[in-house]
C-alpha cells in the first residue's frame, strides 16, 4: 500500500504544470508634476518563454477639457533576453500605431510597419525592466516599429524618493533620436523611475505606486 501510495504521489506531481512567476511594476505617470494616467507592466516568467504585458493610458485636460490622450498596449514574448514575438498598438492623439513581429529560423523579423521592417538576431525593446536593456547598442520601439541606435550612459549613484522612501539609486541616461530618458535601478538592478524630456520639451516622471 505505502509503495502505491508513493507512485500515486510521483504521478501526482509530474501533472502538475510548471510554475510561472509574476512580476509587476505600476508607476503613476505625471507631465510638468500633474498627473495624467499610468502605465502598467507585468511580466510572467515561465521555463520556455516569458511573457510582458505593458498597459498605458494618459489623458491631458486644460481647464477639465481633454485636449490630449494616449493608449497603448503590447503584448511581448521574450526567449530569454531575446524578443520573440510583439505585437502592439497605439493612439498618440490622432495617430495611430500597430506594431508585429516574431521570430522566424532564430531570427526576429518585423512584419509591420513594413516600412520599418528589418531583422536581427536577439533584439530588445526599450525593456527597461531587464537591466541587459542598459548595455545595447539599438532597442526597438514596440510603439512606432524604428529600431535605432541608443547612447546609454551611467550618471552614478543618485539619492530619490520611491514610495515615500529614499533610497540610493544607479541612475542612467538612455539617448536616441527624439528620445531623452534617465533611469534609475535600486542595488539589485530592479527598475523604480523613470523620466523624459519629450521633443515639445515636457517633464515626464513615473513614480512606482
Amino acid at each position: 500500500m505505502k509503495s502505491l501510495a508513493f507512485k500515486n504521489l510521483i504521478l501526482c506531481l509530474t501533472l502538475i504544470p510548471s510554475i510561472t512567476f509574476a512580476k509587476d511594476w505600476n508607476f503613476d505617470v505625471f507631465m510638468d508634476e500633474k498627473l495624467i494616467g499610468e502605465h502598467t507592466f507585468q511580466l510572467k516568467e515561465d521555463v520556455e518563454f516569458n511573457q510582458l504585458t505593458s498597459n498605458a493610458q494618459f489623458k491631458v485636460t486644460l481647464l477639465s477639457i481633454p485636449v490630449y490622450k494616449y493608449k497603448h498596449i503590447s503584448q511581448e514574448q521574450w526567449n530569454k533576453d531575446c524578443l520573440y514575438t510583439v505585437e502592439s498598438s497605439t493612439q498618440d492623439g490622432g495617430d495611430a500605431y500597430k506594431v508585429l513581429g516574431k521570430t522566424e529560423a532564430n531570427t526576429f523579423k518585423l512584419i509591420e510597419p513594413t516600412k520599418q521592417a528589418f531583422a536581427a538576431d536577439c533584439p530588445m525593446t526599450f525593456s527597461y525592466w531587464n537591466p541587459l536593456m542598459l548595455k545595447q547598442k539599438k532597442l526597438l520601439n514596440v510603439q512606432t516599429g524604428e529600431y535605432p541606435e541608443v547612447s546609454i550612459k551611467y550618471l552614478g549613484k543618485k539619492s530619490i524618493k520611491v514610495k515615500n522612501e529614499n533610497i540610493e539609486a544607479d541612475s542612467y541616461q538612455l539617448l536616441a533620436p527624439k528620445i531623452n530618458i534617465q533611469l534609475w535601478y535600486k542595488e539589485n538592478k530592479e527598475w523604480v523611475k523613470l523620466e523624459s524630456i519629450t521633443p515639445d520639451n515636457h517633464h515626464i516622471v513615473y513614480m512606482l505606486k
